[in-house]
Order: structure tokens, then C-alpha cells, then sequence
């Protein structure tokens, strides 16, 4: 299983694609997606989408997994978050790819049995659980998170509706 998970970030947005065989996760790769020199929204919409259309041309997954949206009270910053993130779902969708939302508090959970991690240990979790040793932004850690959570997610309904069709 190959996942592509979303932090999403209307000027930084985190990426990376993890592979799980249900037993262990290899890192294929992650990074950022840098939009802040676009000033005019339309066109940051249409270059953050064509970005994740070359990610998954490149690396074919078989699934997307998004933090979901959280609003602050700048309704604008807000406002624009969301058309980014719709940007990836539909990018995703056009390529055929499904999308699987997961709020912040479920992703911090499913890395360090804690709903209200930090995201320093979220990122140690990230890279203790990928063996990873090299410095790296908070936006492609937390996207690394958001795939592993899918994966966890995605692997105990698989065996809960294995056990549930055995009765």
C-alpha cells in the first residue's frame, strides 16, 4: 500500500509518500510545497494543484490521506486553507485516487497515543518509527504523520472486519 499524505498549508504545504506491506513503513519520499511568492490566490490554487497532479504521476498511490481543515479566527487565513486543501482532494479525485480525512487530534493520537501531542513529538515519532536521522521541517513531518495514521487506520479495520466475517 502506497499513501500520499497531505499537511495542508496555503503558503507551505507538506507532502510525502509512505509504503506499508501491513508489517513495516518505508519513507519513499516527502518534502514541501512552497506557494508564498504567489500572491494572486487563483493561481496558488492552480500551481499547488498541479504540484500534487506531478506527485502523483510520479509515485502512484494508491490513496491520499489529508489533515483535516481546523478554522482559527482569521477567517480569511481560513478561507484560504481550505480552497489549498480542496486543491490536493481535487486533484486526487481527478487522478482517481481516493481521500481520507483525519483530524489533527486522531493523527497526534495514532503517532504518540496522545490527542494533544506537540508537534516536536510527533516529529520524534515520525522519525523513530522511520529510522529517520536527518533534520526536517515540521510541514513534511506532518505529512509523514498523516500517512502513517491512514495506514494504522486503514490496517485495524482491515482486521476487525476479518475477525468480525469469521463468526
Amino acid at each position: 500500500m502506497r499513501i500520499l499524505g497531505i499537511d495542508p498549508g496555503s503558503q507551505i504545504m507538506g507532502w510525502a509518500i509512505i509504503e506499508s506491506d501491513l508489517n513495516t513503513y518505508k519513507h519513499i519520499e516527502s518534502g514541501v510545497i512552497n506557494s508564498k511568492n504567489i500572491r494572486d490566490i487563483p493561481n496558488r490554487l492552480w500551481f499547488i494543484f498541479k504540484e500534487i497532479t506531478d506527485i502523483i504521476d510520479t509515485y502512484k498511490p494508491d490513496a491520499l490521506a489529508i489533515e483535516s481543515v481546523f478554522f482559527s479566527k482569521n477567517q480569511k487565513s481560513s478561507f484560504i486553507l481550505v480552497q489549498a486543501s480542496a486543491s490536493v482532494i481535487i486533484a486526487a479525485l481527478s487522478k482517481g485516487i481516493p481521500v481520507n480525512e483525519y483530524q489533527p487530534v486522531m493523527i497526534k493520537k495514532a503517532l504518540t497515543g496522545y490527542g494533544r501531542a506537540d508537534k516536536e513529538q510527533v516529529q520524534f515519532m515520525v522519525k523513530r518509527l522511520l529510522n529517520i536521522n536527518t533534520r526536517m521541517l515540521m510541514d513534511r513531518s506532518d505529512a509523514i504523520a498523516v500517512a502513517l495514521c491512514h495506514i494504522n487506520s486503514f490496517q485495524l479495520k482491515n482486521n476487525i472486519l476479518s475477525h468480525a466475517t469469521s463468526y
